[in-house]
């Protein structure tokens, strides 16, 4: 029974660390900001997966997205010329309105369906889904293709991206 209470308390508290960090990666004006609270919402999902008993969820959670996505992110603000989009923000007002209002749609139609629950997911066995001995052994066995093109395929991703970032050194320092 304490261990049931345990769970729901970090439960709640993991969820409205989840809530709060994806509302500030939304509200920050700094964009670096806002990555970094990405981030924190991506770990605290990952310890929900881990609430759940799904470990490789867990553990993708945090390499795939929380690390490589993120970084990634960072890179491209951190190339960005940053004085530049702040002129072009202050000029787009249009848009912040057609984003409210958009949001407020969306919040009225999450109300409406929460109202009517017209909704009903299926009950199932989370556990043999995220089980890192189940993913594994398909992983290696039944997907061992697809497993290896994905992995040439960012492979080339990554090398293409790193000429993209040295552009002098590979056209030539007079061009």
């Amino acid at each position: 029974m304490a261990v049931l209470i345990a769970k729901w308390v970090v439960f709640v508290l993991v969820s409205l660390l989840a809530i709060i960090s994806s509302v500030l990666v939304i509200a920050c004006k700094n964009t670096l900001h806002s990555a970094l609270f990405m981030i924190l919402a991506f770990v605290s999902s990952a310890i929900l997966y881990l609430l759940l008993g799904c470990q490789f969820l867990a553990m993708l959670q945090v390499i795939v997205y929380a690390g490589a996505v993120m970084m990634l992110i960072i890179f491209v603000i951190m190339m960005l010329d940053l004085k530049k989009e702040e002129q072009l923000k202050r000029k787009v007002t249009k848009t912040k309105i057609a984003g409210v209002v958009i949001s407020l749609l969306f919040v009225l139609m999450l109300v409406l369906v929460m109202a009517l629950n017209s909704i009903k997911g299926k009950v199932g066995n989370l556990t043999s889904i995220g089980d890192a001995k189940t993913i594994g052994s398909l992983l290696f066995t039944r997907f061992l293709l697809p497993f290896e093109v994905a992995s040439v395929l960012l492979l080339a991703a990554m090398v293409g991206a790193v000429m993209l970032s040295k552009k002098k050194s590979f056209r030539g320092e007079n061009q």
